[in-house]
């Protein structure tokens, strides 16, 4: 039995929601298997679940690079007092971007270890794939979920591509993927939101980007827009995008074979073509003829949503009485955290259910992950209206 929702509860959870809040199409009906006649209304608020069906692999949280990474360069004390979790992750962004300068010509490899190594024993200077080896590694070891993106420019309209390598980070604040530029320190918002490299894509396809801000370090300052054939990680810059499928780089370094890489199956990916280089040297993307391009066009299956609640299975077990089986897809997930209307929030191992008993009136639920770093994910809010009042005599 599907109850339909009809209370405004996206008015009384905006308060302490905010982030999830400005987030469109969020208040939905809940499904209550079982649900009888005292179940009057049902309802949940928060993001939703989608499972990451096309990306490989995780971070494992106990591979000692982990631990080495967090021991041998201490970043985490940048974040160790800021209570705000975007902040967190914005000082982490601005702690890499410190590391070395910017040199577009070096020519050194290696893994998140030997780039720093490197940077701190000579002080030279790196570019954005260094950047964006060493911001994802050091996301994993403060426990988010990061990737790996190469974005382009139109060769088209700037006569040769500027390939640059970024990241996006899973918001817990936004409930959304953000995409993180660390070698300028810099990402994109629109009215005051942060956006992913999809957004950035789509509005730079659409309208060339116009109500999009670029703002810069922590603090998030407004940059103006850059000369258009200025270098850099502007929005002119996500005029293609391609997301690394391998989501164990860090803790798996040692691979081999062609790395695919998901794009954004739109009008754009299937009527144009991605050329790399300039002059002589302009050619097609390598992930043309490797065959490394996963075209997917459903959102849901690129922005899949680490750190999120499922609850596709609430079931009515007696009259007054629910059971919640919380699920999730959370990379290290360590346990569930619970709030039965304002009691002390619980914790709730992995693989166990929700006993909720229900009072006459309204019923609220809220629940959100927690992975073994101790990050805490968005709060899936609900709401059960239950008529559990005596038949009058």
């Amino acid at each position: 039995m599907k109850i339909r929702l009809i209370t405004p509860l996206a008015l009384l959870v905006s308060a302490w929601l905010p982030g999830i809040a400005k987030q469109p199409d969020q208040r939905r009906p809940l499904e209550i298997a079982g649900a009888d006649a005292s179940i009057r209304e049902a309802h949940v608020t928060g993001p939703r679940y989608s499972a990451p069906e096309v990306f490989r692999g995780g971070e494992d949280f106990h591979n000692p690079r982990i631990e080495r990474l967090r021991q041998q360069y201490d970043f985490l004390k940048v974040i160790q007092d800021e209570p705000n979790d975007f902040s967190k992750i914005l000082k982490l962004r601005h702690w890499v971007h410190r590391q070395w300068p910017i040199d577009d010509e070096q020519s050194f490899s290696g893994d998140a270890f030997a780039i720093l190594q490197h940077a701190h024993d000579t002080g030279e200077g790196f570019h954005c794939a260094h950047a964006m080896t060493v911001q994802y590694a050091v996301l994993t070891a403060s426990g988010y979920v990061a990737r790996n993106l190469g974005i382009d420019r139109s060769h088209a309209k700037f006569g040769r591509s500027f390939h640059h390598g970024i990241n996006e980070v899973w918001s817990n604040d936004h409930a959304k993927w953000v995409a993180l530029d660390a070698k300028y320190d810099i990402h994109f918002e629109r009215h005051g939101v942060p956006l992913s490299a999809l957004e950035l894509h789509e509005s730079l396809r659409n309208d060339d980007g116009q109500d999009v801000q670029m703002v810069k370090g922590v603090e998030r300052r407004p940059v103006p827009r850059p000369d258009p054939h200025e270098y850099g990680g502007r929005i002119d810059s996500y005029w293609w995008v391609a997301w690394h499928v391998r989501s164990d780089s860090f803790t798996q370094p040692h691979f081999s074979g062609v790395s695919s890489m998901v794009i954004w199956d739109n009008e754009a990916f299937r009527n144009d073509t991605w050329y790399r280089g300039g002059g002589d040297s302009l050619a097609k993307h390598w992930a043309y003829a490797a065959g490394a391009f996963i075209p997917i066009a459903q959102r849901q299956r690129i922005e899949w949503t680490p750190g999120v609640v499922s609850l596709g299975r609430t079931i009515q077990v007696e009259p007054g009485r629910l059971r919640v089986e919380p699920r999730s897809s959370t990379p290290n997930l360590e346990l569930y955290r619970y709030q039965i209307d304002d009691a002390p929030w619980q914790p709730l191992e992995a693989g166990e259910s929700i006993d909720w008993p229900l009072v006459h009136g309204v019923n609220t639920l809220r629940l959100r992950t927690q992975n073994r770093f101790g990050v805490q994910g968005p709060i899936a809010a609900v709401e059960v209206v239950a008529d559990l009042a005596e038949p009058s005599s």
